[in-house]
């Protein structure tokens, strides 16, 4: 009995070294990948994904803008972002993101210009 628990513990390690090993080179076939695919994406000036399932890849352009100061926005607005910033740093980055994006699509309405402005996330 002792015998078949030892071939049976020798033979879950030697299983569980090869799905260590297994799992790195996946792991590093994935890293490559995403770097071929990253370059090719650039060579292409492909948009980023969470765009693509959005604006497909026809011949409609995009202008994308990051918001670089977006907690001193906030501190300038109200003195009470300060602790916030804090506690709930996303849900106030959610507030300013959905202000600014209200702010643009009126700035865009009053100067005549027809536009759909959208606010997305990028990984």
């Amino acid at each position: 009995m002792d015998v078949v628990t030892l071939v049976l513990v020798v033979a879950g390690l030697v299983t569980l070294a090869f799905a260590v090993v297994g799992l790195w080179r996946l792991k590093a076939e994935v890293a490559r990948l995403d770097e071929r695919t990253t370059a090719f994406a650039d060579q292409l000036d492909a948009l980023p994904p969470e765009l693509t399932r959005t604006f497909g890849t026809g011949a409609r352009h995009l202008i994308a803008v990051e918001i670089l100061n977006l907690f001193e926005l906030a501190h300038r607005e109200s003195a009470l972002t300060r602790p916030f910033t804090v506690l709930t740093p996303r849900l106030l980055r959610d507030v300013v993101h959905r202000r600014l994006v209200g702010k643009v699509r009126q700035s865009l309405a009053d100067s005549g210009v027809e536009a759909d402005v959208r606010l997305h996330r990028a990984s």
